[in-house]
């Protein structure tokens, strides 16, 4: 199986154009990249779990610079596992964009694949 056949939408940057993105990709791959604006990632983490039980994957490097938001905007292995454990607490939650509950659905589908594959993830924040 491939990630075409997930049938889910990869490019969520249309309409933003100039604006700062995510890039997701699997390493090595000829598959496509995610590519998410800033915006829908910042709609998404906006109400973060705030159980005092420390923050996570894409909540951790988003909310503390870590990561992907790190200087450099060097391409960034992330752990897939963590992310998925991480995106799980927002399914079902509201947002801002309608588009961000797609985004969501999708990132999960996107690094769901790659987890049950092996692949590795890379990611970059391009400003």
């Amino acid at each position: 199986m491939d990630i075409g056949k997930l049938n889910t939408k990869v490019n969520f940057v249309e309409g933003y154009d100039n604006e700062p993105f995510v890039i997701f990709k699997i390493k090595d791959s000829n598959e496509p990249f995610l590519k998410i604006w800033e915006g829908l990632i910042s709609d998404l983490l906006e109400n973060p779990d705030m159980s005092g039980n420390g923050w996570k994957g894409l909540t951790r490097d988003y909310h503390e610079l870590k990561g992907i938001w790190a200087d450099g905007g060097e391409d960034t292995e992330i752990d897939a596992a963590e992310y998925l454990s991480d995106l799980a607490y927002y399914v079902n939650q509201s947002f801002s964009y309608e588009e961000t509950a797609e985004m969501l659905e999708s990132l999960i589908k996107y690094l769901s694949y790659a987890k049950e594959q092996g692949f590795e993830i890379m990611a970059k924040f391009i400003n």
